[in-house]
């Protein structure tokens, strides 16, 4: 069941994107093709699912595995579209809104105020190991046999992904990462710090800050870990605090983008266990 809503889910997120762009064709350059991709690449996520089980190891691992390195390698996409159709105007109201709540964006001062080498480094070190959550997380499950477990995982990120990527493209925020210099020495120069800088120059998409990805990605696989290996959970704590951090001090993200990454998290999560429950013992009257 969980496997069926992964590729509804990301199909539909798919054929939503080529609809906006046949929408908005006027503004989008080379539509038509980016539109006929998003159909084929629906289209294939659907005759995946309709694989039978009997088919090679390699294309179940495909179909089981395939939401994260579409959305991966989909990420890019965000910028290419919503500098061509978003509405900007998010980003204003956000940055207001920290000013009148905190007097200037905790993403300007607080690597400055908190100029330490080693606590930058854990920091910049739990930003980069979100790459690694789904990866990691998911391949442990998914060798050991737990799928039910690996299904969920996979599930409630695309669930997330597919709801973060709809609202980076119609309604993008441009991250304190592309309006700010980057935190200056001593922090500057040292394993982590460069790294992570060098994968975001690189990587990153301009309008994909709220909600945070990072934040929410790491607060799901944590949420599904507390409740399905503990002992995982146990280990992802410090990386996955650290993220929430990180995504601050590093200046890649407003606290509006962590607060919301937490919520989407967490109301992803809650949402299918609630659809997920089982019914209780029906409630017959007795005599």
């Amino acid at each position: 069941m969980a496997r069926t809503w992964t590729d509804r889910i990301a199909a539909a997120y798919l054929l939503l994107v080529a609809a906006i762009v046949v929408i908005q064709n006027q503004h989008v350059e080379h539509w038509l093709v980016v539109s006929s991709l998003h159909l084929l690449l629906a289209g294939a996520i659907l005759a995946l699912h309709r694989l039978p089980a009997s088919s090679p190891k390699l294309i179940r691992f495909l179909r089981d595995w395939y939401p994260v390195p579409m959305f991966g390698l989909m990420f890019k996409e965000v910028e290419f579209l919503a500098a061509q159709i978003g509405d900007w105007s998010l980003t204003g109201r956000i940055q207001a809104l920290e000013r009148q709540i905190f007097g200037a964006w905790p993403a300007e001062y607080l690597s400055d105020a908190l100029a330490w080498v080693p606590l930058s480094e854990f920091l910049h070190l739990s930003y980069i190991s979100y790459l690694l959550f789904m990866p990691v997380v998911g391949g442990i499950w998914y060798a050991t046999g737990r799928r039910e477990a690996f299904d969920e995982l996979i599930l409630l990120f695309t669930a997330t992904m597919a709801i973060s990527y709809t609202i980076f493209i119609l309604w993008p925020v441009d991250s304190p990462y592309y309006l700010l210099d980057p935190p200056g020495e001593p922090l500057a120069g040292h394993l982590f710090y460069e790294l992570v800088h060098f994968v975001s120059d690189r990587g990153g998409a301009r309008g994909g800050a709220f909600p945070s990805a990072h934040t929410s990605v790491a607060c799901l696989v944590w949420l599904v870990a507390w409740t399905r290996d503990r002992r995982l959970a146990y280990f992802l704590t410090p990386l996955a605090a650290g993220i929430l951090v990180a995504t601050i001090y590093g200046r890649f993200h407003y606290v509006v983008d962590v607060v919301a990454g937490i919520a989407l998290a967490v109301a992803v999560f809650a949402a299918h266990r609630w659809v997920t429950k089982p019914p209780g013992p029906s409630q017959n009257g007795g005599g």
